[in-house]
């Protein structure tokens, strides 16, 4: 009770010294006290858009936040985390689950066909020059796919030369390290590389209840076994200039990453891991305007390769399984997209935009599943169009179709029961989405907004549709989901622009979404899901003399399950609490120091759709010190999760790690 009292007063707190800096005079003269030269946002972007955040990396670096710990600070969005570095992570947009978010790096989705939610913590922040992050809709440049919105990390671009060199270690044999460059070749050729790698112990100690979660008697401390996790990941990339004002862009990204699968709390592992690959490569071209630059062609093939498998041996794990075999079982899926795309201005007051991609996406079996392949081949045009009928309202639209057509190995596929064969794979009708909406104001009006309304439709994937693992059941049968979303949301920038208050409500209806269930011992995906999400968002971003950074973001919401089965109907989903808040402040201290604090407040939730086991609300607070003794060096020393908070994933029993230290230094050049 203390801590939630603590987090809320301390949201208070800041939220009346930003109201108090809007009486100050703008042009007051400020003592010059050695204050170090950092962005004024401390890494949030401004922008018009409401529904529409961009993050730079000074919102993350030196700070030992993850990809799910950044975006869930952003109000409307929840993480899921299992552990320490390199455990599973997710986030839940507004409601809608994490498998139904598109994920991107550089414009390309990460998401495959398997269905599940793309794990966040194979995402290397530090190989990251910003994050786009879209609550409200999915642009045109990514298809409109994705019921959720949609995230896309953008690595470093060769435009303009510089560079920077990072090192960082912790507890429990924590450390990172990346180095990211870009130069021009010559007068034509520019050249950006980075390289990035993370490695932890994982080794934290965490209460081990014995298997009886309700008997605190037989508890014991027990230290994390078998949870090491290493990754590494690269890029390189050419940017070309062509005589006739074309732009050419070459890029190659590759990652790897292991680690130990631990297991359960009370029957840890001892050998069981996992491992996954992933490799990208992508041409562009960027025309020259036509049309007095009314008109501006895009045109790209992208080439992706993932590939990821988890292993056991039984004698040595004890982990369940009724053999003794060494079990070793995943997927690899390839990937293929050619796309050509427009901006165009046809007349002053109309803008818009078109994309037509085609897609052929391969999965197969790896390890010791039984040997399967799935294709699917997908067209997809998507496009925007917003005219400004007043010069403080416009209307714009934007929609898209989606035909594919799946194809099974050999034409045959046997269910993992062996109950029936299936000749052909299901044929899937096109889908077609689109939005309506209104913007007021313009860039030059203090107050703008939006208001919007939209149908959207996801297909299921490729291994939800046939059940490819052992244990799964093929259902060709499922339909696609759906939602139906609207949101209205406004901005208001205070005199001097250096305050900015952002208010949005939101409401989520989602019909037949994909939910796995337990049949005769096996596992089927269902389209059973239904709900209601309703809520409200608020932030507050603000700098007060140059002195003081604030964001405050705040995030209400209800949720309703609303499936047809009685046990759930009307209950919260899992995972979703009612309120959650965001307090950070930044001093920009003398002597060039920089200190920040930051504590989160959610309220209570539950980890099952029937609301019987509940997560109490939790309160986490973390701090940093940062100093630059040179331009372009900077020392960084994080705390996190101060108050030694240990409270377990609501999906598993995964215990979480306690309080986290971190030292970082930063080299520009």
């Amino acid at each position: 009770m203390r801590t939630t009292s603590f987090c809320k007063t301390a949201t208070f707190a800041v939220l009346l010294s930003s109201v108090w800096g809007y009486a100050l005079d703008d042009s007051a003269p400020v003592q010059d006290l050695g204050v170090s030269e950092v962005e004024a946002d401390v890494g949030y972007l401004p922008t018009n858009d409401v529904s529409y955040t961009e993050m730079t990396s000074a919102a993350w670096e030196g700070k030992a936040l993850t990809a799910a710990d950044l975006l869930s600070a952003l109000p409307g969005i929840q993480a899921y985390k299992q552990g320490g570095l390199g455990s599973f992570q997710t986030v839940s947009i507004r409601g809608i689950a994490a498998r139904n978010i598109l994920i991107c790096i550089d414009g390309i989705p990460l998401n495959d066909e398997s269905g599940g939610a793309v794990n966040l913590a194979s995402i290397d922040l530090n190989q990251m020059e910003r994050v786009e992050v879209y609550k409200g809709n999915v642009p045109a440049k990514f298809g409109v796919a994705g019921l959720g919105g949609a995230v896309n990390f953008v690595t470093r671009n060769a435009v303009k030369k510089g560079g920077r060199i990072l090192g960082a270690y912790g507890n429990h044999n924590t450390w990172e390290g990346s180095f990211q460059v870009a130069a021009p070749v010559t007068d034509s050729i520019m050249f950006a590389s980075s390289f990035a790698t993370r490695h932890s112990d994982n080794d934290y100690e965490y209460t081990n209840r014995n298997g009886t979660q309700y008997n605190d008697d037989d508890d014991y401390t027990a230290t994390r076994e078998n949870a090491a996790y290493t990754d590494v990941s690269g890029n390189v990339q050419f940017r070309f200039l062509h005589g006739n004002g074309y732009f050419s862009t070459v890029s190659v990204t590759a990652s790897r990453y292991e680690g130990g699968n631990p297991g359960r709390e009370e029957q840890q592992t001892k050998v069981a891991k996992f491992v996954g690959e992933s490799a990208l490569i992508r041409y562009g071209i960027e025309s020259v305007g036509y049309f007095d630059d009314k008109l501006f062609l895009y045109g790209g093939l992208s080439a992706r390769f993932d590939k990821n498998v988890s292993s056991a041996y039984f004698p040595l794990d004890h982990i369940g399984y009724t053999n003794s075999e060494y079990l070793e079982y995943g997927a690899a899926t390839y990937k293929v997209v050619p796309e050509v795309s427009a901006e165009f201005t046809p007349i002053k007051r109309l803008k818009g935009s078109a994309r037509v991609a085609g897609e052929w996406e391969r999965a197969e079996a790896r390890g010791v599943s039984k040997g399967w392949a799935l294709d699917r081949f997908s067209f997809l045009t998507s496009g925007d169009l917003y005219y400004q009928i007043f010069k403080y309202a416009g209307l714009g639209t934007e929609g898209a179709i989606h035909l594919l057509k799946d194809r099974l190995d050999g034409g045959t596929f046997v269910l993992p029961t062996g109950g029936r064969t299936l000749e052909n794979a299901a044929e899937r009708d096109a889908t077609i989405s689109g939005r309506l909406y209104t913007r007021l104001g313009t860039n030059e009006f203090p107050l703008t907004g939006e208001i919007s309304m939209g149908r959207f439709y996801q297909q299921p994937a490729l291994m939800e549709l046939y059940g490819t693992f052992p244990g799964a059941i093929s259902n060709p049968n499922l339909k696609r989901e759906k939602a139906t979303k609207f949101e209205a949301a406004a901005q208001y920038t205070f005199p001097g622009k250096r305050t900015r208050l952002r208010g949005a409500y939101f409401e989520s209806h989602l019909e037949d979404g994909i939910c796995w269930v337990i049949v005769l011992e096996h596992l089927r995906a269902e389209n059973i899901a239904r709900s209601l999400v309703r809520g409200t968002e608020l932030e507050l971003t603000s700098s007060l003399l140059k002195l003081l950074d604030v964001v405050l973001r705040a995030t209400f919401q209800k949720t309703e399950d609303r499936s047809k089965s009685d046990a759930y109907k009307g209950n919260m989903l899992p995972g979703e609490p009612a309120q959650s808040y965001l307090a950070e402040a930044t001093l920009h201290l003398p002597l060039h120091f920089d200190f920040t604090w930051a504590s989160e407040w959610r309220s209570i939730m539950y980890s099952d759709r029937a609301n019987r086991m509940d997560q109490p609300a939790v309160a986490t607070h973390r701090a940093n010190l940062a100093y630059n003794p040179f331009e372009k060096t900077r020392l960084m020393f994080s705390v996190d999760n101060i108050t030694d908070q240990k409270y377990r994933n609501f999906y598993t029993p995964f215990p979480m790690p306690g309080r986290e230290y971190r030292f970082t230094i930063i080299q520009g050049f």
